[in-house]
C-alpha cells in the first residue's frame, strides 16, 4: 500500500507541474483552465494521449508526435521534480492540502524565474497566505533568531548592491514563516551547493544571470525528503 500511496502522489504532482507550466505560458494572455492544449509549432490541438505528464514525453521521444519538433526538456524535468516533491505529501490532512499548494505555488514562481528571471507576485501569493496563516516564527529560539537576522541582512545587503532580487527574500520569507528558519537555511544552503555543481559542470560565463528560486524549489525537496 505505500507504494502505492507514494505513487499516486507522485502521479498527482506531476500533473499539477504541467498544470503550473500551462499558467505560466497562458498567464497574460490566454484561458489556462478550459482551453485545449496545443503544440507551439505546428499549433495542433494536442490529444488527451499526448498530455499523460512523463509517460506522453518518453514515448513521443520528446518530439511532438505531429511536426516532430522537440518538445522542451524542461518540461519534463518540472514534471519529475514536482512528482517526488508530492510522493510524501498526506493528502487525508488539512496540513497535506496547504503544503500541496505551498509547494504549488512555489514551483509556478520557479518556472517562471527559469524563463524570465522574474515572476508575478500573484504566483507568489498562496505560498505567502499559507506561510501567514501557518507563522511558525514565534517558536524561535535563540539561534533560530540568530540566524534568521543574519541571513535576512545578508538578503537585504545584496538586493541594495543588486546581486539578489527582492523575490529571493519574499520566498525565504514565506519557507522561515511556513517551516522554520532553521529549515529555510537549511533549503538555502543546499540551493546554493546545488548552484555552485550546476555552474562547475555548465562552465557558463560567470556573468550569465542564474535564475536561484529553481535550486531553492530543489533544496526545499531534498530537505523533505531527509525529515
Amino acid at each position: 500500500m505505500n507504494l502505492i500511496y507514494l505513487f499516486t502522489n507522485f502521479v498527482i504532482g506531476t500533473c499539477i507541474a504541467s498544470h503550473m507550466a500551462v499558467i505560466f505560458d497562458r498567464w497574460e494572455n490566454k484561458n489556462f483552465i478550459f482551453s485545449r492544449s496545443y503544440c507551439k509549432y505546428c499549433h495542433f490541438e494536442l490529444s488527451l494521449l499526448d498530455e499523460i505528464p512523463i509517460i506522453s514525453y518518453l514515448l513521443l521521444r520528446g518530439r511532438c508526435r505531429y511536426c516532430k519538433q522537440p518538445i522542451p526538456s524542461e518540461l519534463f524535468l518540472f514534471e519529475l521534480v514536482e512528482g517526488f516533491a508530492f510522493s510524501l505529501i498526506d493528502f487525508s490532512s488539512i496540513n497535506g492540502i496547504t503544503n500541496s499548494v505551498f509547494l504549488s505555488s512555489l514551483l509556478l514562481t520557479a518556472i517562471s524565474d527559469f524563463y524570465e528571471n522574474e515572476f508575478d507576485l500573484l504566483f507568489l501569493f498562496p505560498a505567502m497566505f499559507i506561510a501567514t496563516f501557518e507563522n511558525k516564527l514565534s517558536a524561535f529560539t535563540t539561534l533560530d533568531f540568530i540566524s534568521f537576522v543574519s541571513i535576512i541582512s545578508i538578503f537585504c545587503w545584496n538586493i541594495i548592491k543588486h546581486k539578489m532580487g527582492l523575490g529571493d527574500l519574499l520566498i525565504y520569507l514565506a519557507i522561515a514563516s511556513y517551516l522554520t528558519p532553521s529549515t529555510a537555511n537549511i533549503i538555502f544552503l543546499f540551493a546554493c551547493f546545488l548552484l555552485l555543481l550546476f555552474f562547475a559542470i555548465e562552465n557558463n560565463d560567470a556573468n550569465y544571470h542564474y535564475p536561484f528560486i529553481p535550486f531553492i524549489f530543489l533544496g526545499l525537496i531534498f530537505t523533505q525528503f531527509l525529515n
